[in-house]
């Protein structure tokens, strides 16, 4: 079948052959149209409507470059170059009469939307075909591929209309179809067994489509990953015999409980049940001895047992978004029992529990927590790396004792109520802390002796924040500082610390500069003379704040949203891919004020803002963006980024 571009039909090759040559003025192959209608009869032409043939390899049919000709003749293109278009109907035409109306019949092709249809091209050989890309072909049905592909390892049948996988060759080892009709239910007569018909599989991604049945997974010895996101599957008992199955992937399905039998995937490391209706984290999750990242995010758990054998094995876990599970003793994480049952956990996400209190067994009760500084260094909770506390406690305040977390290396805490002790306990591993929107009113005076290694420190939308003395004890190791919408510049200066021993940090009194023109220094360079301290800082930003508020465009609505998860490692600067695998984490949203900015589109709105600022000739402002810049780059030798601008 080839298209005809005057008539807008499929016409048949030998039937448009005939007509070109009958009214072709030579034989030399220069292709005319016949003006008579030799097209065949009505049951020989097919008409396919808007959207046409899809091919499964999208390669171009070589052309006359002379006159532009395909190589079936002017006006004609072949069914390859159709490429990655979904068939919608193929109807019938039949000749109008005088009299009558024209009605389009539908035909009954069983060819239509076949896997054969799809492969067998001129451009095509599927016989020595190894891996097979047919995403959003149309194939209805996938007879006759074990015929023609006999090589064949791995299929992606992604975004089309199966609803059965009957055809598939028996040697595949990597099957992904997600995003089709097919459906797996206990109920069936005939049921499809993976372990019958495709006995070699190794990875498996069904996501995406009606399955019900996990059964039809039992028996296969090969398989490592299994993926059946977004599916109907409420039960895991009916998985047997995947001894050697390692990622298991059950997102937004119906699972009410973790039932699935340990000793039948002893190699399981990776568990993921994000969005699902689990009540409770059972405690028979230790028989998963090789168990390493769970996944249970926004689920329904009311409660998390501590009790019975640890489980040595888990190196993640993910809580968030349950906001009931430490309801049942009042929001506290008591880290004893913690570290009973998860002795080696390194990262933990507990964003959105509704989380009071952190603290061991027989610690300071609240009162006290202001002044907690552990006397032993390895006291705590000695493997824990990784702390996410997002979207916590407001009132009262979030009490963390940090002797219990002395080995940490990131803690994460935006958008959460925190009340920071006056002293830390020393902290040798701590290089990232993001305490933004916290209500902070002072910082711990012995940052510096506490934080030696610290990299990242982020306390922007802390308002009543003025002290900026505790921030410059970091200089020897900060390389990133973001201030945005803080209180360190209001009013004047200060109150900043001498470097002598009589005075000593934080004693009120104010540091003088000689200026740097001559004449008084602006207030944002000022700040950035008490920031030089600073000597390794790669990254600043002092956005929004009093000093610098007429040097850039206003945070507006439109370029601000609110918090979102953090994806990934526990990197808020950086977010990279999901640790549990593609798919990563799924932002959500947080009942709180905090803004995360478009910088994108706040570079954009900075932009024309410079440009308004041309226009109507504020040179004064302009002068003083151009001088705060150039006084980064003096005082700071190592800057690369200032106010989210590249330097």
């Amino acid at each position: 079948m080839v298209l005809n571009k005057e008539i807008g039909e499929w016409v048949n090759i030998n039937d448009y052959t005939q007509s070109s040559r009958a009214g072709s003025p030579d034989s030399r192959g220069t292709h005319g149209y016949a003006q008579q209608d030799s097209r065949g009869p009505a049951s020989q032409r097919s008409s396919i409507s808007v959207h046409s043939h899809a091919s499964a390899f999208p390669l171009p049919l070589p052309t006359d470059k002379k006159n532009g000709a395909g190589p079936y003749g002017i006006g004609l293109i072949s069914p390859v170059e159709n490429q990655r278009k979904h068939v919608h109907e193929m109807t019938e035409r039949r000749p109008v009469r005088r009299g009558t109306v024209s009605r389009d019949k539908p035909i009954e092709d069983e060819a239509l939307g076949s896997i054969v249809q799809r492969l067998m091209t001129p451009a095509t050989s599927p016989e020595a075909c190894t891996i097979l890309d047919l995403t959003g072909a149309g194939i209805r049905n996938l007879a006759g591929l074990s015929q023609i592909t006999s090589r064949l390892e791995a299929i992606c049948l992604a975004g089309n209309k199966l609803q059965s996988l009957a055809g598939l060759p028996t040697g595949l080892v990597c099957l992904r179809a997600p995003s089709n009709w097919i459906r797996f239910s206990p109920n069936d007569q005939d049921r499809f067994m993976f372990a019958r018909e495709l006995p070699h599989l190794e990875e498996i991604d069904l996501s995406a489509n009606e399955i019900s049945d996990i059964s039809v997974f039992s028996g296969l010895r090969h398989l490592r990953v299994l993926e059946l996101n977004r599916n109907r599957i409420d039960s895991l008992r009916g998985l047997h015999g995947c001894r050697r199955l390692s990622h298991l992937r059950l997102r937004d399905n119906f699972l009410f409980s973790l039932d699935l039998v340990a000793s039948e995937s002893p190699l399981l490391t990776t568990l993921d049940m994000f969005n699902n209706r689990l009540r409770v984290v059972p405690a028979s999750i230790s028989e998963f001895g090789q168990l390493a990242k769970v996944n249970m995010v926004k689920n329904d758990l009311e409660k998390i047992e501590l009790f019975g054998t640890a489980a040595e094995g888990i190196r993640e876990l993910r809580l968030s978004e349950n906001p009931l599970i430490l309801r049942h003793n009042g929001g506290v994480v008591d880290a004893d029992q913690w570290i009973a049952k998860f002795p080696n956990l390194k990262t933990l996400y507990l964003d959105v529990c509704s989380v009071r209190q952190l603290s061991r067994l027989g610690s300071a009760d609240d009162n006290n927590m202001q002044s907690v500084v552990s006397a032993d260094e390895n006291s705590g909770w000695p493997s824990l790396f990784n702390l996410s506390l997002r979207g916590n406690a407001l009132r009262p305040p979030l009490a963390i004792d940090f002797s219990c977390v002395s080995n940490m290396k990131n803690l994460y805490a935006p958008d959460t109520q925190m009340s920071l002790p006056r002293t830390l306990p020393p902290m040798n591993y701590m290089l990232q802390l993001v305490i933004c929107n916290a209500g902070l009113t002072q910082l711990p005076v012995n940052m510096g002796a506490a934080l030696p290694h610290l990299r990242l420190l982020d306390v922007s939308n802390n308002p009543d924040l003025h002290d900026l003395a505790p921030i410059l004890q970091l200089s020897a190791s900060l390389e990133t500082l973001k201030c945005r919408s803080v209180g360190f510049g209001d009013a004047m200066i200060g109150p900043t610390p001498l470097e002598s021993s009589a005075h000593g940090w934080g004693s009120g009194e104010l540091e003088t500069f000689p200026d740097a023109n001559g004449a008084g220094s602006s207030d944002e360079q000022k700040m950035l003379k008490l920031l030089s301290k600073l000597r390794r800082l790669r990254k600043l930003d002092f956005r929004f704040n009093k000093c610098t508020a007429d040097l850039y465009a206003t945070l507006s609505s439109s370029i601000s949203g609110a918090a979102s998860v953090l994806d990934g490692v526990l990197s808020p600067q950086v977010p990279g891919t999901s640790v549990m695998g593609d798919g990563g984490h799924v932002p959500v949203t947080v009942p709180t004020g905090m803004a995360r900015i478009d910088e994108e589109m706040w570079l954009r709105q900075d932009n024309a803002y410079v440009l308004n600022l041309k226009m109507t000739r504020q040179t004064e402002t302009l002068r003083r963006r151009e001088d705060y810049r150039f006084a980064a780059v003096r005082l700071l030798p190592r800057l690369e980024e200032l106010d989210g601008i590249k330097i």
